[in-house]
């Protein structure tokens, strides 16, 4: 298949991000602003980017970040720090940071639930899950989970928080009103789930292995609809709703692209990035494509157009 005929082009050649060192973890794009917002783990900052040029706009020290999640009403970012064991409001209009809420211990990334005001705030490789009211910057409630969570959504449609557990290799369900995981799907044939992904319109649940299977699970009930082959040890994934296209980052130097079909789903081409880059997400409004890598001690951003 033509890649450059139906997928990707080159947008922003690999950028150096300014003083600034070390890996990224967790990149995610605000919609309403389209600011490509980084997680810069080695530089212990939240990096926010204008995601059409990709231009620095702003080193926000925050401590180790891991993931970063977005509070549209407030416009406030909330950010995982590891390292530091704290969750850190950021303000997204002065790209300042305004609140810590200690934590117990380190953080790993986190999903935000609007209804309820909380953020769900994984223990790095641990077995609980942190529920911090963000108003009042404490933590509320803990989520006893099996060990090892990766990447979690909360699913605004059914009031689920749904949580990745890799060494179980099931998704965790999670109710918001107790507080308790009240289901477990099996994500076979992907093993070792990392990288999560939801299609709520279409009720689409997207999980990858590192053993290089990408999932559809219907997100109401994990029934497993379709799957596929990418690249290996994917780590993030992102989804165009638009476009309806999957994009899974490997540290492995590809960039595997995803087409959604209904209730199919094909691997369309893989595009090459640069070895370590396992961090990518999209815009929804201009369809542009980021990952995020480091090089040594210098980190970059390299950003990729829709076709």
């Amino acid at each position: 298949m033509n890649l450059l005929a139906l997928l990707l082009i080159t947008l922003h050649g690999p950028m150096l991000v300014p003083d600034s060192h070390g890996k990224f973890d967790f990149i995610e794009v605000d919609p309403q602003t389209s600011r490509l917002l980084a997680s810069h783990a080695g530089n212990k900052t939240l990096d926010i980017f204008d995601s059409v040029s990709g231009k620095l706009l702003a080193h926000c020290p925050t401590g180790a970040a891991q993931g970063v999640a977005i509070d549209a009403a407030s416009d406030n970012y909330y950010v995982s720090v590891s390292a530091e064991q704290k969750m850190v409001t950021v303000d997204g209009k002065t790209m300042g940071k305004t609140a810590e809420t200690a934590l117990p211990g380190k953080a790993d990334v986190l999903a935000f639930d609007s209804k309820n005001g909380c953020a769900y705030v994984c223990h790095d490789d641990g077995t609980e899950v942190w529920v911090v009211d963000v108003k009042a910057s404490k933590i509320v409630g803990t989520v006893t989970i099996p060990t090892d969570p990766e990447a979690l959504v909360w699913n605004p449609q059914s009031d689920r928080v749904l949580l990745n557990i890799k060494s179980a290799d099931v998704v965790a369900v999670i109710d918001p009103g107790t507080n308790k995981v009240v289901d477990k799907w099996a994500t076979a044939p992907a093993a070792s789930p990392h990288g999560l992904a939801l299609d709520a319109d279409s009720h689409h649940l997207f999980v990858v292995g590192g053993n290089g299977k990408l999932v559809m699970l219907d997100s109401d009930s994990g029934k497993l609809i379709a799957s596929c082959d990418v690249a290996p040890k994917v780590d993030q994934i992102a989804f165009d709703p638009e476009l309806k296209r999957i994009y899974c980052a490997s540290g492995t130097g590809v960039l595997s692209v995803v087409q959604v079909k209904g209730a199919a789903m094909q691997r369309a081409a893989d595009v090459p990035t640069h070895k370590g880059a396992h961090s990518v997400a999209v815009d929804g409004k201009t369809h542009n494509v980021w990952t995020a890598y480091a090089d040594g001690e210098q980190s970059y951003i390299e950003g990729f157009g829709a076709k």
